[in-house]
């Protein structure tokens, strides 16, 4: 086999320490603090004022930064199971060094920790204290069942919650809409118990899938798919005709989504419906904009 170039190995490189990070969900969460800034938290007449608001962009970027060294930790931890449930990608991310790795996860903390700090003192607080929760989550957290999934959903909100406490905005349709998603998480978290199964039990992580069955998690996807319905049915009156409609679709795609995965005989079929979820979590961030 060919060797690759210097400049080649290089660049792998660099995409295979992007795979750590998970730069789809960064590039995600980038995106929903900066619809929801612009198209929620601030008035029709201060929009333009908000996307040139130097502290909205060191908050959005903050939470990005914070949220990569939340990856990093985690792909840490979870390296033996990874190497178990997906070789080929474990394989590539370990084109990177440990120790590029970890120097990485410094630099990101810090930076975000900087750009918080550019804005307050209490927003370098809120955000040090979302790095400590991200750490305690992958250290202590992940092994306890339903509370690692709770957490897991918690913690991928908060960059938010941080944006909405800048802007000092709050209200019931937001809270409303951010607890879909918080409950779409979790759900996600217990399809991923499922995809990891294997190596969760080879690695001695105790999730709900091992602790208490396959078919356990698959009831408990279905009843959760059942309960999104409920809030949402009583909070529809709270948004306009375009949030109502990219919340039903949403709502539509979690059920398939946890029936795909009742129904699912193999891997092939929960990783159709781990797709289902990206989906949703897509159409998710670009319905804020019309909250």
């Amino acid at each position: 086999m060919k060797k690759l170039s210097r400049n080649r190995l290089q660049f792998v490189k660099v995409l295979a320490l992007l795979s750590q990070i998970r730069w789809y969900n960064i590039a995600l969460l980038l995106l929903g603090q900066y619809l929801i800034a612009i198209f929620v938290f601030a008035p029709e007449d201060g929009r333009i004022d908000t996307f040139y608001d130097s502290n909205t962009h060191c908050i959005a970027w903050a939470g990005a930064f914070i949220m990569a060294f939340g990856f990093l930790i985690n792909s840490f931890y979870d390296q033996q199971a990874d190497s178990i449930n997906r070789p080929m990608q474990s394989a590539f991310e370990r084109l990177v060094s440990k120790r590029t790795s970890l120097n990485t996860a410094l630099f990101t903390l810090v930076t975000g920790l900087l750009l918080s700090w550019s804005v307050s003192t209490a927003a370098a607080i809120f955000f040090g204290s979302f790095a400590v929760g991200l750490w305690y989550h992958s250290h202590r957290l992940r092994n306890i069942p339903i509370v690692s999934h709770s957490s897991a959903a918690i913690l991928a909100l908060t960059p938010f919650f941080g944006m909405s406490v800048y802007h000092n905005y709050s209200s019931l349709h937001t809270f409303a809409y951010g607890a879909l998603l918080g409950l779409t998480l979790f759900s996600r978290e217990l399809l991923k118990d499922l995809l990891m199964l294997k190596g969760d039990i080879l690695s001695g992580r105790r999730t709900v899938a091992s602790e208490y069955g396959e078919e356990s998690t698959r009831n408990t996807l279905i009843v959760s798919a059942m309960i999104a319905w409920i809030p949402a049915f009583f909070t529809r009156d709270l948004f306009n005709e375009y949030a109502a409609t990219g919340i039903f679709v949403i709502l539509v795609l979690l059920s398939t989504a946890n029936f795909i995965a009742l129904k699912a005989k193999d891997l092939h079929g929960l990783r159709w419906a781990h797709l289902t979820y990206k989906v949703i979590l897509i159409l998710g961030i670009l319905t804020l904009p019309f909250l």
